[in-house]
């Protein structure tokens, strides 16, 4: 256990394998210049409501193009479903880097 303290939820940091790790959020935490812990902060619970979001629209897109009989219309919602998953993709790549 450190001195320091988690941005998000104020619980005490781990060292784990050479870097700090919030132990109640289960997410790595950066220590910044100060005045910008509260950006780090927000990083965080920004990757993670955006996760939340993509997910919501690869399932609507999944459940559209389940229904969809017109072809044009199904390739225009597989287009969109490539791209929620794409950048699905970049949202989780980008949290294992910083994790």
């Amino acid at each position: 256990m450190t001195a320091e303290h988690c941005p998000v939820c104020n619980s005490p940091l781990f060292q784990v394998g050479g870097q700090l790790r919030c132990p109640r959020c289960n997410k790595p935490v950066v220590i910044v210049k100060e005045g910008e812990e509260e950006k780090t902060a927000v990083t965080f619970t920004t990757l993670g409501d955006l996760e939340e979001t993509l997910l919501a629209r690869i399932n609507e897109c999944n459940l559209e193009l389940r229904e969809e009989k017109n072809p044009s219309r199904a390739i225009e919602v597989g287009t969109q479903l490539n791209m929620w998953l794409s950048a699905l993709e970049r949202v989780r790549r980008i949290q294992r880097n910083i994790g």
